[in-house]
């Protein structure tokens, strides 16, 4: 029997049948390892890396979603309840949520009476008391060239300063003789302090009173200089501290400090209401 043209050709070969050599180095070894598929373990090792990173990915970006949610949502409850509270009436976050919703349309709900507004607050009638808890409402702090708004909590731990700007407890409160000291992130709350002017005008509203305050001064100092928070003679000052620089990534050197002074006007304001009382 003729053998087969195709198995005695060089090169050629056909299924079950052994390749025969045309130049050393190319036989069966090496033309299974050339044409085999890469090995199973190194195809699930990479796609177990890939699945890491995916889920690393989604976490950062839920984690990162979640805190701009929650302090968004804090800030809107809080300045609403602030104004109901400014308006005479004590509210709970189930009055906000039948008042933004269609639930409260749909059941008749109404928000609680109004009650007998506070004192505007005096010399001898102090718009806060000293002995505040951490955490509690003080007011609000607002800066209208910058569009700054933000509520102003008791403290300058971390849970406050997530959600809330901090009153340094060792510091005097708004319109008291001394140095009213506040503080905030620079990513969130006090970013808007990057373009703060010489000149601007920041209130500060509570259940006791108004205060409005022109910034006088800004300065970059170390974390350690806790000068900035010491009175000045009889000057009714307000300072706001907040991390700096403002884009710098990871924890920042130095603070940047805005110091803001009480308005003549207001003072005398103050001055002739307790007079007359």
């Amino acid at each position: 029997m003729a053998r087969s043209t195709s198995s005695s050709r060089p090169g050629n070969f056909h299924a079950g049948a052994t390749p025969l050599p045309t130049k050393p180095g190319l036989h069966s070894f090496n033309l299974n390892r050339r044409m085999a598929p890469p090995p199973r373990r190194r195809k699930r090792r990479r796609l177990w890396l890939r699945t890491i990173f995916y889920l690393a990915g989604f976490a950062a970006v839920g984690y990162y979603g979640y805190t701009l949610a929650e302090q968004y949502v804090y800030e809107r409850y809080e300045n609403w309840a602030f104004d109901q509270e400014m308006s005479g009436r004590r509210v709970t976050p189930k009055d906000w949520a039948m008042t933004i919703t269609p639930l409260g349309e749909w059941t008749g709900y109404s928000l609680p009476p109004v009650r007998q507004a506070p004192a505007p607050a005096t010399r001898e009638t102090p718009a806060v008391k000293r002995d505040v808890p951490i955490g509690a409402v003080l007011g609000r702090v607002d800066i209208p060239r910058l569009h700054l708004s933000a509520i102003v909590r008791q403290g300058a731990d971390e849970e406050t300063l997530k959600t809330a700007v901090g009153h340094v407890p060792s510091t005097q409160f708004a319109g008291e003789v001394g140095n009213f000291a506040i503080a905030a992130h620079r990513d969130t709350l006090f970013r808007a302090l990057k373009d703060i002017r010489i000149g601007d005008t920041v209130t500060f509203q509570s259940t006791g009173g108004s205060y409005e305050y022109k910034v006088a001064s800004t300065q970059i100092v170390k974390p350690t200089d806790v000068d900035v928070l010491r009175p000045q003679g009889d000057q009714k000052l307000l300072t706001m501290i907040t991390c700096y620089p403002f884009y710098f990534v990871g924890s920042a050197p130095k603070r940047f400090i805005v110091t803001a002074r009480l308005s003549d006007g207001d003072a005398a304001g103050q001055t002739q209401a307790a007079s007359t009382k």
